[in-house]
């Protein structure tokens, strides 16, 4: 797949891969469990971005749909990063990478709305709370 948000992704995972061989956890880190939840929560991401692209053939899934899927991927991953950052412990090394990887998705109103209109809101009144 080739769509612009896809390869934010994409951008933001290479950053990760690289801050865990260049800037790896400390001794200190590996025993921490909210620093490891937030990386977890990162490689998380990779894992759901994986299954999403797996399953957009099986389920012939519209690149629109997809390049807006991954628009929160985008921003989730950015969030997270933010907080890896943000972790008492992070190194300055680490805080480097976190840094570089928040980004900005690729923001298409054109297809936000399409999105909205074709898939959103066409399913409003399909699904009831239980009681």
């Amino acid at each position: 797949y080739d769509f612009p948000n896809l390869s934010v992704f994409k951008e933001q995972i290479a950053l990760f891969k690289e801050a865990l061989v260049r800037a790896p956890a400390t001794a200190e880190q590996s025993k921490d469990i909210d620093f490891l939840l937030t990386t977890g929560e990162l490689f998380t991401l990779v894992v759901y971005g994986q299954l999403i692209l797996e399953n957009a053939a099986i389920y012939d899934i519209p690149v629109e749909v997809l390049d807006q899927i991954f628009d929160f991927m985008v921003r989730d991953f950015s969030a997270y990063a933010l907080e890896f950052h943000n972790k008492p412990s992070s190194t300055q090394d680490q805080m480097d990478y976190a840094q570089r990887m928040i980004r900005k998705p690729f923001v298409d109103d054109v297809r936000y709305q399409k999105i909205w209109e074709e898939n959103v809101y066409t399913m409003r009144g399909r699904y009831e709370m239980n009681a």
